[in-house]
């Protein structure tokens, strides 16, 4: 239902359709704790078959993780707007961005 309810709130605001997510009490809550934190860090792992798993480094409880490492972005902040419990009708893309930074991806070796 979540994925529903999301879907179509994405098409509603390309029709023109405005949430004002910005005025929601959670969004301005989220917003300020990235701020103050500066960013939300993640560590990345990548398994050989291209599953991956991420864990934020700097805020306990946000991990996810997919089979796609194009979908990492997504997922990521899918993540986010989760654990700060953004509803998917506020769930607007740009609330989270990235910042063209590239991806620091550690790689492990064992022998």
């Amino acid at each position: 239902m979540t994925k529903v309810i999301y879907t179509l709130a994405r098409t509603l605001r390309r029709l023109g359709f405005q949430f004002h997510e910005d005025n929601d009490v959670r969004v301005k809550a989220m917003r300020e704790i990235i701020g103050r934190l500066g960013s939300i860090q993640f560590s990345i792992e990548i398994s050989s078959d291209g599953a991956w798993v991420a864990e934020s480094t700097n805020i306990d409880g946000i991990i996810t993780g997919g089979t796609s490492k194009e979908s990492i972005n997504e997922h990521l902040k899918d993540a986010v707007l989760t654990y700060f419990e953004i509803p998917p009708h506020l769930c607007n893309e740009t609330l989270v961005k990235t910042q063209g930074e590239p991806m620091k991806l550690e790689q492990k070796i064992y022998a």
